[in-house]
């Protein structure tokens, strides 16, 4: 049976019959535009399509809504720029904007370009309108130009919904019972179909289209929850043959729960050596609590950046989250100010990073093993001295897959334009979701760099599995076990970063992850025998889930242009 009538009856039954004129659905349209543009032309599109609403009026609605919109960004520009507003949302954009290009001298010279554009380039018009008013650009004509794009813009939105919402309705009409879900995935529909077509209609978002492809089909970019899941599948079949939920918890005695989740960077490295004239040795470091008065922290700060650098890191962190190199107080300063957490200071190092993966072998002679070894590069663009940073990275055929955070942590030198050759870095910590590349570089495994290991862990107690995030000046010197500065010691959630060197099959991949944590077991298993450790419960582990999803991330300021040009492509 057909349950979706034509003529929208079925769209007014599922409204409650308020008002069958339907002359109410252009103001809830209007109102609607000042939460979501988009999601607003989609309703009057899907709405006309059902014969709710006549289409001119849909559009009319719409039309008015975003431009109403767009002046009162304006007047926000404005106010802010007086005073007069200090909303963070403001702000954050009006920083980005002062950081590029002077807006005044742009915008006296193609004003009326940019912003007629800037109606058609979704991300673009937050930033335009703001700046347009902070720089008192003449509203007469910012009304014009505004109301032109707008009165061209909605009705493609609004059709285009029309054609969508009413396709969904269609293939809906075949099935009975199903008249509620009609509106719901009209919608939807006429969204995605909206977006996709916006997002296609320029360069910049078939890139940003482009981009997630790369992160769909490249398993590197891979959410935890999908890569883990067979992992997770391996421990439980461990944990029930064992009888022991969580033997992985058990491999390191000397860090609370193993290093899972919520270490202390500071309690690990007061653990290993750090006397400068061994062949490992840890970085030098200080640890600045929280409560400790911020002059004192930035005078400890101060010592570090006699060495030019410095790197900061929240004491409890994962994933590079909140990692920042300054180069002067001012930067860590603002650093400490939005840091919620006691954190460390580290010197920095230079060279080549990499991640080791050791594992002490169970029997207490003290040998260990190197199971994985990943070089760690940071991403770098080299200019041509036409493009802009943004379309560097957007036309990068890696930078691409990280666009949107390389957009984001760049904003204040998107438009800059670096000089032909010269070589321009996106971050320079070498972490992957930030942008860095992972490389296998097991071939460096060598009987003297695992010697060299042994000996740094030989006096460490309880810590016996984890991955060391390392510099050393060359590959060479990490061959020889020499030269090598210890920048972290994760423990059993220290990844074999290998396993997410582009191109490497994800078989391969999952099965070096699954031999990580089954390693981790036997280790805690080894652990355990000898009364060293104790896993933690099941129960514990469940306790700790809702934990996990309410703590805090922190992100470091944005870094600013003069911290990261390196040089030409030539010089290195």
């Amino acid at each position: 049976m057909n349950v979706l009538p034509a003529d929208g009856d079925w769209l007014r039954r599922l409204l409650g019959g308020l008002d069958p004129s339907g002359t109410w659905l252009p103001g809830v349209l209007f109102l609607g535009t000042f939460a979501s543009e988009d999601l607003a032309c989609v309703a009057g599109g899907v709405l006309a399509a059902e014969g709710a609403v006549s289409p001119a009026a849909a559009i009319a609605a719409c039309t008015l809504g975003i431009w109403l919109g767009d002046l009162g960004l304006y007047g926000l520009g404005r106010a802010a720029a007086a005073g007069l507003v200090r909303w963070g949302f403001v702000k954050r954009r009006l920083q980005a904007a002062a950081g590029r290009r002077p807006w005044r001298e742009r915008f006296a010279r193609h004003g009326t370009r940019i912003l007629f554009v800037s109606r058609f380039v979704p991300g673009a018009r937050v930033v335009c309108y703001l700046s347009a008013g902070a720089i008192r650009w003449p509203f007469a004509r910012f009304a014009i130009v505004l109301g032109v794009a707008v009165v061209l813009w909605t009705p493609l939105l609004v059709g285009l919904s029309m054609v969508a919402g009413r396709a969904v309705a269609d293939a809906l009409s075949a099935w009975g019972g199903l008249a509620w879900l009609a509106l719901p995935l009209a919608l939807l529909g006429g969204l995605l179909v909206v977006r996709l077509a916006t997002a296609l209609a320029t360069w910049r978002g078939r890139r940003l289209l482009y981009g997630g492809w790369r992160r769909l089909v490249a398993w590197e970019y891979w959410p935890p929850l999908w890569v883990y899941t067979p992992i997770t599948l391996d421990l439980i079949r461990i944990a029930l043959r064992t009888r022991t939920a969580c033997l992985f918890s058990a491999c390191n005695p000397g860090v609370p729960l193993g290093g899972i989740v919520f270490e202390s960077k500071a309690a690990i490295l007061r653990q290993l050596p750090a006397d400068p004239g061994l062949p490992v040795a840890v970085a030098p470091w200080d640890f600045l609590p929280r409560t400790a008065p911020l002059e004192e922290r930035l005078a400890v700060i101060e010592r570090h950046l006699a060495a030019g650098r410095a790197v900061l890191k929240p004491d409890i962190g994962e994933r590079g989250a909140g990692v920042a190199i300054v180069r002067e107080l001012d930067a860590a300063r603002a650093w400490l100010l939005s840091c919620p957490f006691d954190a460390i200071v580290q010197r920095f190092v230079a060279g080549e990073e990499f991640g080791i993966v050791w594992r002490r072998l169970p029997g207490g002679d003290g040998r260990g093993e190197l199971r994985s070894i990943a070089r760690k590069v940071p991403p770098v663009l080299v200019g041509d001295g036409r493009s802009t940073l943004e379309e560097l990275i957007l036309g990068d055929a890696r930078a691409v897959a990280m666009a949107r955070f390389h957009l984001h942590q760049q904003a204040a030198r998107l438009q800059s334009v670096p000089a032909a050759g010269e070589r321009v870095s996106l971050g320079e910590l070498g972490t992957h979701c930030r942008g860095a590349t992972f490389l296998d570089a097991r071939e460096l495994a060598t009987p003297e760099l695992l010697v060299a290991l042994d000996g740094f862990m030989a006096g460490v107690d309880g810590l016996d599995f984890g991955r060391f995030d390392v510099r050393v000046p060359d590959a060479d010197a990490l061959r020889a076990g020499v030269g090598i500065r210890v920048l972290e010691l994760n423990g059993v959630t220290g990844e074999p970063a290998h396993v997410y060197q582009p191109g490497y099959p994800v078989r391969r991949g999952l099965r070096d992850l699954r031999d990580h944590w089954r390693a981790a077991c036997a280790t805690g298993a080894a652990n355990v025998a000898a009364g060293r450790a104790t896993p933690m419960s099941f129960w514990r582990l469940l306790a700790l889930i809702p934990a996990v999803r309410r703590r805090v991330r922190f992100e470091a300021p944005a870094s600013g242009p003069a911290d990261e040009r390196i040089g030409t492509a030539a010089g290195g």
